[in-house]
């Protein structure tokens, strides 16, 4: 008869919180870098409500409604290259500081912005992305930082422009889009009088003016070329000159748009221009055209780049 002797273990009190599947995936970097980014938003609360919120604001919509969407654009972008951006990573406490640091300096550094100029915020926006990307470098390291350096980097656009800088664009947008106009007249043989931003047509006259500028649908084609070339394509070139393509693309659309009402306010009804759901809303149909081409112009590029010269270049 074989005596077996049984050997007790202390009993191990399970933790409730371990069978959590959402935070069995954190690790303590992880919830670091949650907590700066938590921290982070508490500071900046105020001005981040008021941009966020101005951006859906039919005063400041026409130059920043795609600030509320830049977030969750950037944080769907990591979190689809997240087995490549996280494959290594490591602790930068200094060059995390150093970022941090620096945001935090400009935010300190200037004045309380006011209410009523949403560009005043620049500064203050800047700071929090600055911030946000320190947070990233403090707890994943350089490599993790550069992997997830587009994503990251399209954060850039939750920052309002300067005057100087919309100021700028605007008005390159105004002139090129009359300009545009213009040579559509022309090519119609439209009979038009021109005095700078002025058109007098037979029985209506129009003025090209800022808000014809096109500068929203330009933006959104702007960020949507940005990320199309990060998906679909390789090589930088390609890249570039996809983004190069939205200036004339976004021209040329805004222009289509503006001479078609014109036409229509002339020949068939004044209130096609003055008050009509077409002059409302009829730049969704024109910038879904505009998307349309830009996914012929990927396509074009993407069989450019996959030639063997073209590989070669690379």
């Amino acid at each position: 008869m074989v005596l077996v002797q049984e050997t007790m273990h202390p009993r191990t009190v399970e933790n409730p919180w371990i069978r959590l599947p959402w935070l069995m995936h954190f690790q303590r970097r992880d919830i670091c870098f949650l907590l700066l980014v938590v921290v982070n938003i508490l500071w900046f609360h105020d001005p981040l409500t008021l941009v966020l919120a101005s951006s859906l604001d039919d005063e400041y919509a026409q130059h920043y409604s795609h600030i509320i969407l830049i977030p969750l654009l950037s944080v769907y972008l990591l979190y689809l290259r997240r087995p490549t951006i996280f494959a290594t990573v490591e602790w930068s406490p200094f060059l995390g500081s150093i970022l941090i640091a620096v945001g935090g300096a400009v935010s300190l550094g200037t004045e309380v912005p006011a209410r009523e100029v949403l560009d005043s915020f620049s500064p203050t926006m800047l700071s929090f992305v600055v911030v946000c990307w320190g947070a990233f470098l403090f707890c994943y390291g350089i490599q993790a930082f550069r992997a997830a350096s587009f994503g990251l980097g399209l954060m850039a656009f939750m920052v309002p422009f300067p005057s100087l800088v919309l100021d700028a664009i605007v008005g390159f947008l105004q002139r090129s889009s009359a300009d545009a106009v213009d040579v559509l007249f022309s090519t119609l043989g439209t009979p038009v009088v021109r005095e700078g931003f002025i058109f007098k047509l037979s029985n209506f006259t129009i003025f090209v003016a800022e808000e014809c500028s096109g500068i929203r649908s330009f933006l959104a084609l702007v960020i949507t070329s940005l990320v199309a070339g990060h998906w679909f394509l390789i090589s930088g070139w390609a890249r570039t000159a996809l983004v190069v393509v939205v200036v004339p693309l976004a021209i040329i659309k805004n222009a289509f748009r503006i001479v078609g009402l014109t036409l229509l306010a002339n020949y068939v009804d004044p209130t096609y221009l003055t008050d009509s759901a077409l002059h409302r809303t009829g730049g969704i149909p024109m910038f879904l055209l505009s998307l349309i081409v830009l996914t012929g112009v990927v396509w074009l590029l993407r069989r450019w780049e996959s030639r063997p010269a073209s590989r070669m270049v690379q």
